[in-house]
């Protein structure tokens, strides 16, 4: 999905009453749409929550969004702590 677009229900979203807090694959177009709140994790394309059948992790990226949901302002824009740790093998 086209993050522009995404950006612009996030808001459309939040203008009803409802809080927001999107996962960014491309923080440059993400903050540059000026979503409410977003948040990003330095993973390849593909695996916005992590590396493939890692429950545990993916469960942690959820928790993390949650909590900036819970606890971030407007226009809020935080890299997430986590790390790919298998990038050898997407070299």
């Amino acid at each position: 999905m086209c993050h522009r677009s995404v950006g612009l229900v996030q808001g459309a979203v939040e203008a009803s009453g409802i809080p927001t807090v999107t996962i960014a694959m491309r923080p440059d177009i993400t903050y540059g749409v000026r979503v409410p709140r977003a948040a990003w994790a330095r993973f390849p394309h593909g695996n916005p929550l992590g590396e493939p059948h890692q429950p545990e992790q993916h469960h942690l990226v959820l928790e993390a969004l949650l909590q900036l949901l819970e606890t971030a302002e407007d226009r809020s824009f935080v890299e997430l702590p986590f790390r790919w740790r298998r990038w050898k093998k997407w070299l």
